[in-house]
């Protein structure tokens, strides 16, 4: 969360500083983007949401890393191109933020919200940096700093959904009971799923261990009008007409 309040205040300064050229600012945002990406990394086994949901964030977390990188070896320094790429950058965040809250849209719920709004904000202003030039023309180094404000919210948002895990020599009893606790009802939640597969299986072994044979294979026989059936009627015609011509 530190370091998404460091990108919204390093792109308030950009935004102030709309006159001053990307090459000056370069090595401290490469340094900024690199810390950023490693502290994103760190936090992907730390995020409380699913297993697809946690690669994005690591696949973020690198992504943010590579551009920093490039920005201090000077591979990204022209001023027209980099309000691109941060752009393209901040859209792909979008994308995925939408994604997640439309997998989710039917529980309507904190996370559900949080993500729609970051991610068509993330949406709007990534691709508003390809079309600028048609609507308010703003100075390339304000694009950068607008694209670094609203990844900021983004990394906030990945910051405040971290869970924080105590080591055990400083947890209090209760703490402890408290985690044994949750461990248990989601243990006993899981063997009762069990349980219940479990029951299903057996009652279905037993339905067919009591059927009778022909009664099966009449039940696994294709329905007529279906396309195995007309099939192996066709070929059965076949035979037949094979044997009136022998």
């Amino acid at each position: 969360m530190l370091t998404g309040l460091l990108f919204i205040g390093a792109g308030v300064f950009l935004v102030a500083n709309g006159g001053v050229t990307f090459l000056s600012v370069a090595f401290v945002a490469g340094v900024m983007f690199v810390i950023a990406g490693i502290v994103e990394c760190l936090s992907y086994s730390s995020y409380r949401g699913d297993n697809v949901e946690r690669s994005w964030i690591l696949n973020d977390g690198t992504t943010t890393f590579v551009l920093g990188v490039l920005i201090l070896l000077n591979k990204i320094s022209a001023d027209a191109v980099v309000p691109m790429i941060l752009g393209l950058w901040v859209l792909i965040t979008g994308i995925r933020n939408f994604v997640h809250a439309w997998e989710h849209v039917e529980e309507r719920g904190n996370a559900f919200y949080d993500h729609l709004i970051i991610g068509l904000l993330n949406i709007i202003f990534g691709l508003y940096v390809f079309f600028d030039s048609e609507i308010f023309n703003l100075a390339s180094i304000t694009m950068i700093g607008l694209c670094i404000i609203v990844q900021g919210i983004n990394i906030i948002h990945v910051g405040a959904t971290i869970r924080i895990v105590k080591p055990k020599f400083i947890k209090t009893k209760e703490e402890m009971l408290e985690e044994a606790a949750a461990k248990f009802e989601e243990a006993h939640a899981n063997a009762k799923e069990a349980i219940k597969a479990a029951k299903a299986a057996q009652a279905e072994l037993k339905s067919v261990e009591r059927t009778p044979k022909e009664l099966l294979d009449l039940a696994l026989a294709p329905k007529p009008g279906t396309d195995t059936a007309d099939g192996e009627n066709a070929q059965t015609d076949k035979d037949e007409e094979k044997q009136d011509e022998n």
